[in-house]
């Protein structure tokens, strides 16, 4: 039996797909659904991103996973194969939080984490006796995964697999690595605890450590949600690291710096650059989304001990509140300048489904369409909000959003996040704020993957 699993790219706000010729780093869902599946499956992976899926290639199943902003994308590809007579199984966060809708496109859904339901399915797929929907009864135990077959990937189409260029002179945050799921947190807007949920499970430290040597990684993302959300288990993890030196990326909350050791830690272990979520300058903004462990007066001293320890950040800002005041781009651009914020990626408040702030903001009347992520007119806007206002108030929060990105970006204030005085890791951060300024708009970085 031949099964092509396919990750699906997504649209970009002129109506065209996000295309390229590589990426910085393979998403880890695909090669660990491979490991899952039995060995005497052959299976190929497609990455949408790269070109058109191969719509002739004799398969006898195609499966598809994606994020709610490639769902469209995802859609059109399962219908293709459909319609030539293949059959199309789906899964991941989004067919999770909205099987229905996934069902209008599939033979089959997998709902929830796949490592009971997928090699089930398969089994039953084989005996002609696929049923149409496979829910997951628990959370998957995290110990004994296969490694992930990255052997299945095309290495010249990712920088983690065939360093090029400068890359090669700079370790960057490539081999996705997992150590834990779930996020005890319960933001309003986020889907982690919905689909992973909100108890941290985690993988045994010699596990990771062992798939960390497999993949011969000279440097890894870890792919959790929160590194530091168990700091006992974070603590293990990192001394268990030391002796590999490799360099590593993560994400984490802004509120772990207050464990000044731990990320000491961390950086020792290898730890240069994390992705944490700001998301407010507000209070009452964080308390609207329960975000209540991110508390204002303390950002800037966490920010100095991340700096001091040697870690990079990308802060995370997400703007569209009804309570925002119409000055907070400039505040939050500022903020980030004056606190040397290496990078930051902003995004518009946007309801996915199975969140709170989705059935908050139905209730309120305040979403455009109850599945704003299928329409490409709204893609090409700037998110499904109804805004107080109309149109023309939409279209200035869209202004005052890009003006504000521009000065982030812009040659001054570069300079002076990153080289008055140069931090520690100044040529990483130099190397992607370029190619952050390059994407102005926020639709073609790298870290929109």
């Amino acid at each position: 039996m031949k099964v092509k699993l396919i990750e699906p790219t997504r649209y970009l706000g002129s109506g065209k797909l996000l295309r390229g010729e590589w990426l910085l780093t393979p998403s880890l869902t695909l090669p660990h659904l491979a490991a899952l599946a039995p060995s005497d499956i052959e299976i190929a992976i497609e990455n949408d991103f790269f070109g058109e899926p191969k719509y002739d290639e004799p398969v006898d199943l195609v499966g598809i996973t994606s994020y709610t902003n490639r769902a469209l994308r995802a859609y059109e590809i399962a219908d293709e194969f459909r319609r030539r007579g293949v059959p199309v199984v789906m899964g991941g966060i989004h067919a999770s939080l909205a099987p229905d809708e996934a069902a209008e496109h599939a033979d089959t859904v997998v709902v929830g984490e796949a490592e009971e339901t997928w090699p089930q399915f398969l089994d039953d797929f084989r005996r002609g006796c696929a049923k149409k929907r496979y829910v997951a009864e628990r959370y998957a135990p995290l110990a004994n995964l296969p490694p992930p077959r990255f052997s299945l990937l095309d290495p010249s189409r990712y920088m983690s697999l065939r360093p090029r260029g400068i890359f090669r002179l700079a370790p960057t945050p490539l081999v996705p690595i997992q150590a834990g799921r779930g996020c005890p947190h319960n933001c309003e807007y986020c889907t982690v605890a919905v689909f992973n949920g909100r108890q941290h499970r985690t993988r045994p430290v010699a596990e990771v450590v062992a798939e960390v040597r497999a993949a011969r990684a000279r440097s890894c993302f870890f792919v959790d949600d929160n590194i530091f959300a168990s700091p006992a288990y974070a603590r293990e993890l990192f001394e268990a690291l030391i002796p590999l030196k490799i360099k590593w990326a993560g994400q984490a909350t802004l509120a772990a710096a207050k464990d000044r050791a731990l990320i000491e830690l961390a950086a020792r272990s290898g730890c240069v650059f994390l992705c944490i979520g700001i998301e407010s300058l507000s209070s009452k903004q964080l308390r609207l989304m329960r975000k209540t462990h991110n508390v204002v007066e303390d950002y800037s001293a966490h920010l100095r001990a991340y700096r001091r320890a040697g870690i990079a950040l990308a802060a995370t800002l997400i703007f569209g509140f009804d309570t925002e005041d119409t000055q907070a781009f400039d505040e939050s651009c500022d903020f980030l300048v004056r606190n040397r914020v290496p990078f930051t990626q902003w995004f518009p408040l946007a309801p996915y489904p199975g969140t709170a702030l989705l059935a908050r903001l139905r209730a309120e009347g305040k979403v455009k369409d109850e599945r704003w992520w299928l329409r490409r007119d709204l893609a090409r806007r700037f998110g499904p909000l109804v805004f107080p206002g109309g149109e023309a108030a939409e279209e200035t929060f869209r202004e005052r959003f890009l003006r504000a990105w521009k000065r982030v970006y812009s040659w001054r204030n570069i300079a002076r996040r990153i080289l008055l005085p140069p931090g520690k890791q100044w040529p990483i951060e130099i190397l992607f704020n370029l190619a952050l300024r390059r994407g102005l708009g926020c639709e073609t970085s790298l870290f929109d993957s």
